[in-house]
């Protein structure tokens, strides 16, 4: 579920906000804006990016665009964040993973001549007796149960490399959309006025549908990386469970104790559970966010939705206005 927290840290970042302008900055020429310092004292005047360049910038670096815009805490966490998930999933790729499997077939091999040379014990002896029967036989599984972990441990960081590198792309890919959108708001770019039905049947239709038609372009970024990411690590967990029920498999046919396979597939299973309620989660969320900002777009205007006092009988009437 950690990964659920870099979505939760990046919701916490928020959607750019508006930046106004005071009368001297009208002043100014539209690709400048002034720089003051902490006694309010204008300072010279740097060149404001453009949305494309922003973009551009965040998708060299994630987070350098942010910098650019004037949000450079945003930046930072985007920053840190990327170049984490990034680093840990080179580390696991190139170091973690080639190690563990390099652990596992040497174990692999001694238990392949462990099984063979008890075999052919057991064909060519008239007589084995019992106790050397059942030591040779605990040995062999000891050596196939390690291996069977080092497998695990293989799959299992493999599995988090997988999730790890679908939530760094879709981080980066929030960092670019919302560089870009803070410079093109900055640089006077106003978002529609919306309807909430217009919006509402656009997320139910095609999540973050609703957010691009509200002019919310990083809440619709944002929304496809928790998708993307959830479905990565979803499907990455349902590998997980069909690995432990072959080692569950493979246990039985060794006359191994299964606990341990059991134990993994369950947990996985669970896993892989929660990544599918927090889809239909995030899908109900994105159809109400839509319809939020919507309602917010049309702030100061007359609500659709009314309810009035009925004169002709007691009650109330509600009307909603499409």
């Amino acid at each position: 579920m950690r990964h659920f927290l870099v979505l939760l840290l990046a919701v916490a970042l928020g959607s750019p906000a508006l930046a106004g302008n005071d009368s001297a900055s009208a002043k100014r020429p539209p690709d400048l804006v002034p720089k003051i310092d902490t006694a309010g004292r204008g300072l010279d005047s740097a060149p404001r990016p453009s949305w494309m360049v922003a973009g551009a910038k965040s998708a060299v670096l994630p987070g350098w665009g942010q910098f650019q815009t004037g949000h450079p805490i945003r930046g930072s966490i985007l920053a840190v964040l990327d170049v984490w998930l990034y680093s840990d999933a080179a580390y696991r790729t190139w170091s973690s993973i080639p190690k563990a499997r390099d652990k596992v077939r040497p174990l692999e091999l001694r238990a392949g001549i462990a099984a063979e040379s008890l075999l052919v014990r057991l064909d060519t002896a008239r007589h084995v007796p019992a106790a050397d029967l059942k030591r040779d036989s605990a040995s062999l599984h000891v050596l196939q149960d390690s291996a069977s972990l080092l497998r695990g441990r293989a799959r299992i960081s493999a599995d988090y490399r997988n999730g790890e590198l679908a939530w760094a792309i879709g981080l980066h890919a929030y960092a670019i959309v919302d560089a870009a959108e803070a410079a093109w708001l900055a640089s006077g770019g106003k978002r529609p006025v919306t309807e909430m039905s217009s919006a509402m049947w656009r997320s139910m239709l095609v999540p973050g549908w609703g957010q691009v038609h509200n002019g919310h372009y990083s809440k619709a970024a944002l929304l496809y990386m928790g998708i993307g990411g959830s479905v990565v690590s979803m499907l990455s967990r349902q590998e997980m469970v069909e690995f432990w029920q072959e080692e569950t498999r493979r246990a039985q046919l060794d006359g191994r104790s299964t606990a341990t396979a059991v134990q993994q597939t369950e947990f996985f299973r669970k896993r892989r559970n929660q990544y599918i309620w927090g889809l239909g989660l995030v899908y109900v969320y994105q159809i109400l966010d839509a319809a939020v900002d919507a309602r917010l777009s049309r702030f100061g205007r007359p609500f659709p939705l009314a309810l009035e006092p009925a004169f002709d009988r007691p009650g109330m009437v509600a009307s909603y206005r499409f």
